[in-house]
């Protein structure tokens, strides 16, 4: 859900808050970012302790709540009606909350099953982010127009309560992998492993993911508007629930957001293949943050026409799909032989520490636009992608070094009998399914 907040971004901004700063709205969807990702400490120690079921029914019911009274924030829907309080306390902190319950479970739980598979089968489930990027926006603006903004939300919300019961009842985690009984809960050491902040290379690595959340939403929740800006389309009114300007048939801006999620499945599938065949996730998020970065300095500044737009929004949803789909399989990728029980903490912390970025990196960005222009927001994400390149090549650099530094540690004859393999070549677990 939170790919889809551009859409309603733009019913915010032209129709039901117009009275809100960039800095305001933009907060609405840096809120689901941070929450999505924040709460995941918590989250990935509970799934190592298999309470998978009071996070999928929690996430669940915060998610269905959070969306269905949403649409009791606005009144009629009429413009201007919208409280943004209630706007963001629904949609931002309730519904963010609810992701969270998902974000963690989803990734941890694939990669359970297919431990020999697990790039390509990480890379498959994140498809379903880029679905859900196509098929929630469109369904958001169809049910708008045709209903209004309370009744198209609320059956969005039935939606979405059906799609994430499907997931609470069909993830269950593979029995093979043994459980990490929960300590004293207000105990540090329950959730944080201390191990984890001792390797230079995952710390490199939680920076570098930082940054790429923080780059990829600020380009993700202003694209509608920089195509409305630039010229390439118009954004949706709704008087009188049409949906449409009267007497207009231009490009709708929604449909830049629906490519860039729609090619961002290509991204992913294709980064799972890439990280499968070379054994390494990282190298492949290294080559795509390079390529994002020189996509948003060149196309994002200067593109001039509707073909140079929609060139952009493929390029850039292949290239993030690829950066989104990866963080999961690169912890998996770091994480040593005698840690792997530690999985789902240590894929927590990660996203815990990404979410401060993921949260000021919108807000930066929106503070940037409203001082230098839209054209920022490109600079900005440039940026950010090309520190996280040196960031990537830095991170497996140190890994490389720090499986070099436990190969000379053990005895030769165990290294020569081949007992000994980088827990950056292995499994995560040695289970039967493969």
């Amino acid at each position: 859900m939170v790919n889809a907040y551009g859409a309603f971004l733009g019913l915010y901004d032209e129709h039901l808050l117009t009275n809100s700063s960039d800095l305001e709205l933009s907060l609405i969807g840096a809120t689901e970012c941070f929450l999505l990702l924040f709460p995941s400490v918590f989250a990935g120690r509970l799934l190592d302790a298999r309470r998978h079921y009071y996070l999928g029914f929690t996430g669940f019911l915060l998610l269905f709540l959070g969306f269905f009274l949403l649409s009791f924030t606005s009144r009629q829907g009429l413009k201007d009606q919208g409280n943004y309080g209630f706007v963001w306390l629904t949609s931002g902190l309730m519904a963010g909350l609810g992701m969270t319950c998902f974000f963690t479970y989803s990734s941890h739980n694939v990669i359970q099953w297919f431990p020999r598979k697990r790039y390509i089968a990480a890379g498959i489930t994140s498809t379903g982010a880029g679905a859900g990027g196509i098929i929630y926006p469109l369904t958001f603006k169809f049910l708008v127009a045709s209903y209004g903004f309370p009744t198209g939300v609320r059956i969005l919300s039935s939606i979405v309560a059906g799609t994430t019961l499907v997931a609470f009842v069909l993830g269950t985690p593979c029995a093979d992998v043994p459980r990490r009984q929960l300590g004293r809960m207000l105990d540090a050491s329950t959730w944080i492993d201390k191990q984890a902040l001792r390797s230079r290379s995952y710390t490199i690595y939680v920076v570098a993911v930082a940054l790429v959340y923080g780059g990829f939403y600020s380009v993700a929740f202003h694209v509608t508007e920089w195509a409305e800006v630039k010229g390439f389309g118009t954004e949706e009114d709704i008087p009188g629930g049409t949906g449409v300007r009267p007497g207009d048939s231009g490009f709708r801006t929604f449909w830049f957001l629906a490519i860039m999620n729609g090619t961002s499945i290509i991204g992913r599938l294709a980064s799972a293949v890439f990280a499968t065949n070379l054994s390494n996730p990282i190298v492949v998020h290294t080559a795509t943050c390079l390529l994002a970065s020189l996509s948003a300095f060149f196309f994002w500044p200067f593109a001039r026409n509707n073909a140079a737009a929609i060139a952009f929004c493929s390029i850039f949803g292949m290239l993030g799909g690829s950066m989104l789909a990866l963080p999961a399989s690169g912890v998996a990728y770091l994480i040593p032989d005698d840690r792997q029980s530690h999985a789902g903490q240590w894929t927590g912390m990660m996203w815990s520490g990404v979410s401060v970025f993921a949260l000021v990196g919108p807000l930066i960005a929106a503070g940037l636009k409203r001082r230098f222009g839209m054209d920022a927001v490109g600079y900005w994400t440039g940026a950010t992608m090309l520190a996280t390149t040196v960031l990537f090549a830095w991170s497996m650099y140190l890994k490389r070094q720090e499986d070099k530094t436990s190969e000379e540690s053990l005895p030769a004859t165990e290294i020569k009998s081949g007992e000994h393999t980088p827990s950056s070549m292995k499994s995560t677990y040695t289970g039967t399914i493969a």
